[in-house]
């Protein structure tokens, strides 16, 4: 029976090279031969970790998701104000379209190219989208519930649209190199959100 984790250092560098190399070619494009040669391990030992390529792309996923949630999670510990956790939310994207290290979205990037062909991982990506909206659209209900009470806007479509801004902006800067589109739509949507709620 494979051990999973026998070598946490190996499996992360198996996990950091394919994430690397996932994000910059795509899921289908980058190789397990690649993958290895980057990750400086053997292909005998890139298959005692992980029994497939799809295996190893469904912990890369879940280990970036994690990762994300975490850094969200930390920016917005201590804030109770649910419209200032709102805009939070916001400011953490913003900061990530200011990053040069910011690679783009695994999530993101595996909807956009095996959604048709690989539905496992299509799934997966679907439970972290449908996270984020869920977490975002409570604090939105939240901060509608004190701040615009009589307000005709749905909170979970609003968190919705949010998602949508961030990954869609990914996708425009892939096609155009543009790095400062991601931010600019982020704080046009910042603005849409004050309107809406007055504050």
């Amino acid at each position: 029976m494979r051990t999973k984790d026998p070598d946490p250092a190996t499996r992360r560098r198996i996990l950091d090279a394919a994430q690397c190399l996932m994000l910059s070619k795509g899921f289908v494009a980058t190789s397990v031969d690649e993958i290895c040669s980057q990750a400086s391990v053997t292909k005998g030992t890139f298959f005692h970790y992980f029994e497939s390529k799809e295996e190893l792309g469904k912990a890369a996923l879940d280990r970036f998701a994690s990762g994300q949630e975490q850094r969200f999670l930390e920016a917005l510990s201590g804030i109770e104000d649910p419209l200032e956790r709102v805009y939070r939310w916001i400011d953490c994207g913003i900061r990530a379209a200011r990053d040069p290290s910011t690679q783009g979205c695994l999530v993101g990037t595996f909807a956009q190219e095996i959604s048709d062909t690989h539905p496992a991982l299509r799934r997966s990506c679907e439970q972290v989208f449908l996270k984020f909206v869920e977490a975002a659209g409570r604090d939105l209900a939240l901060a509608k519930e004190r701040y615009a009470p009589q307000a005709r806007f749905d909170a979970e479509s609003v968190a919705g649209l949010f998602l949508a801004v961030v990954q869609g902006s990914m996708l425009i800067r892939k096609a155009t190199g543009d790095r400062n589109q991601m931010e600019q739509n982020l704080l046009h949507l910042k603005s849409y959100l004050k309107e809406l709620f007055g504050k």
